[in-house]
């Protein structure tokens, strides 16, 4: 039975960061994704198992009845949601399927053996999950068409590409890192000490993997929790062995972490993303032109356009990726597209930030005589239309164009100029979640609710209902109130105090380095969990319950040494 549940932890770790996008089994109402099936058929085994010895599971696990507390408070705020009850309902089995992967854990998870099996399954995974997410980030195709069966398109932050890896956003992939990160440096230090210098290697070379997926993911809060997690593990590491040889390897991979960061990206666009809290400070433009023009049809012409940069990046014309003056031209007020692409005009000189500059914008008329609009832009080339961002300002020019035909008739294109939308801000969400909780304090809008009710609560015309609070711990108060809020507090509270026991009591077999990356990794979940809401995600409620389980069975492994003793 404790094989059947580790070998079933093992195989959900590695498949969790894989789940396809299309569907695996459709149901009336309910659908079954690849991992999801696999945590079933796991499930479904051990179950079986137990069947089959005729005995019951050990439930009584330290985090088993604040665990249940918190299904049974989800569960009473999702029959009382005001609306979207099927959702919510979903969330809270998500919920429980997270109970039976902690009690698998616990149940599998008997030795030291079992314990470095499930830590080295992570940190493969998360290699794996790595170099997708490298190669992703430098454009390789076949990468591109490989991961599409996993998420949609590549993520940009500005101009900036966010890898995902094989996880649907930058965001879970880096949680689902900044987990595993600590499990490869735990496999690294449990290798030195056992003298294994080719384990010790292999697991420091899948750690600088892991930390380089990371930073490609561009997420500032996995930036944090990476610098946490070797703060955690190389303090623990030098108070019980001091200065030697697993210090000094930290000390090398911290090293390499630094390097991997800079290295990445440019100075300003690091500075930008950590010192920013939305991306429309980056790419704005204030542009003075002609309010009027007369142009005859398929000519080319020079326009005098004054621009001031009012955002954070430097427009420079002489990069690989430089910043262009452009323009679109659209019918007459209309916000249809009949050409998109205008002549290109690069900048005579680099304009840094609040500076201005004058430009003869190259502008070539359209064939057939009429009224317009030129929208004038700037283009990053190959990365992104400054008009294109949420709530960009439109400057245009209305143009007469006049003279016989000079081209093949125009056809509106099948497109029309962006609709100002809006990205909404940390504080403008967790405004819009404390509005939703002062309108339902006891058992608030039910789990996984908040996506499909802060668009209207805030004031938005349009918003996207993917999108959570951005704070995991005030996701799961809105959607369960104040009940669901303290049963979820007493939960994170209890993983807290057993993740400290861990390391308080830490002695004979299970191996201390074992214990100091379990609490990294707790310490990473939480962190992160201040700037984003992830337990929707299968992958990473998965990777969620088995560091808290893993950190149980090492508890239980301890008490049951100092009890021979």
């Amino acid at each position: 039975m404790a094989t059947v549940a580790c070998v079933g932890v093992c195989a959900l770790v590695l498949v969790a960061p894989f789940e396809a996008l299309a569907p695996l089994v459709t149901l009336p109402g309910q659908s079954l994704s690849t991992v999801e099936a696999a945590l079933v058929a796991v499930l479904g085994a051990w179950a079986a198992s137990l069947l089959a010895a005729r005995t019951f599971p050990a439930w009584r696990a330290p985090l088993t009845l604040p665990w249940l507390v918190v299904i049974a408070s989800m569960l009473a705020a999702a029959m009382a949601a005001p609306g979207f009850q099927a959702n919510a309902l979903h969330m809270v089995g998500r919920i429980a399927l997270a109970f039976a992967v902690y009690l698998l854990v616990v149940n599998g998870v008997l030795t030291v053996s079992r314990l470095r099996a499930v830590l080295a399954a992570g940190t493969i995974a998360g290699a794996a999950v790595a170099i997708l997410a490298v190669l992703e980030y430098i454009g390789i195709h076949w990468t591109l068409r490989f991961l599409s069966a996993f998420r949609g398109s590549v993520a940009l932050a500005g101009a900036q590409v966010r890898a995902s890896g094989s996880l649907q956003y930058p965001t879970i992939a880096s949680m689902f890192l900044e987990v595993v990160y600590a499990f490869a440096l735990g496999l690294m230090l449990m290798a030195i000490d056992a003298r294994q210098r080719t384990a010790a290697v292999l697991s420091g070379v899948m750690a600088v993997l892991i930390a380089q997926g990371i930073v490609v993911t561009f997420t500032r809060s996995g930036l944090i929790t990476m610098a946490s997690t070797l703060a955690v593990v190389g303090g623990l590491r030098y108070r019980r062995a001091g200065f030697e040889r697993g210090a000094v390897a930290l000390g090398i991979l911290a090293a390499l972490f630094g390097l991997q960061l800079l290295s990445s990206r440019s100075a300003e666009s690091l500075h930008l993303r950590l010192t920013t809290e939305t991306l429309e400070a980056w790419f704005r433009a204030e542009i003075n032109a002609p309010r009027e023009l007369t142009l005859a049809t398929g000519s080319r012409t020079t326009v005098p356009v004054q621009l001031r940069n009012s955002g954070g990046a430097t427009w420079d014309s002489s990069v690989p990726q430089p910043f262009l003056m452009s323009y679109h031209w659209l019918l007459a007020d209309q916000r249809t597209v009949v050409i998109w692409e205008g002549l290109r005009t690069p900048f005579p000189a680099r304009v840094l930030p609040g500076s201005s500059i004058s430009v003869n914008a190259l502008v070539e008329a359209p064939p057939e005589a009429g009224d317009y609009r030129l929208i004038w832009d700037v283009e990053q080339r190959d990365r992104l239309w400054f008009s294109t961002e949420p709530d960009a300002v439109l400057h245009a020019t209305r143009v007469q164009v006049t003279g016989p035909r000079a081209g093949p008739p125009l056809k509106p294109l099948r497109m029309t100029l962006p609709a100002n939308t809006v990205r909404p801000g940390r504080f403008v969400l967790w405004k819009a979640a404390a509005d939703l909780l002062t309108a339902h304090p006891l058992l608030g809008v039910g789990p996984d609710n908040y996506r499909l009710l802060y668009g209207e609560q805030a004031g938005l015309a349009t918003f996207d209902r993917r999108m959570h609070a951005n704070n995991m711990y005030l996701e799961m108060l809105v959607g369960g109130g104040i009940v669901g809020g303290a049963a979820f507090a007493w939960l994170c509270w209890a993983a807290a105090r057993q993740a400290l026991a861990t390391v308080r009591r830490a002695a004979g077999e299970v191996p201390h380095a074992a214990i100091a990356s379990l609490a990294a990794a707790t310490l990473a979940i939480g962190l992160h969990g201040f700037v984003d809401s992830f337990l929707s995600f299968t992958a990473t409620y998965i990777l969620f319950a088995v560091t808290l389980g893993l950190t149980s069975a090492s508890l239980a492994l301890i008490r049951t040494h100092a009890h021979r003793i």
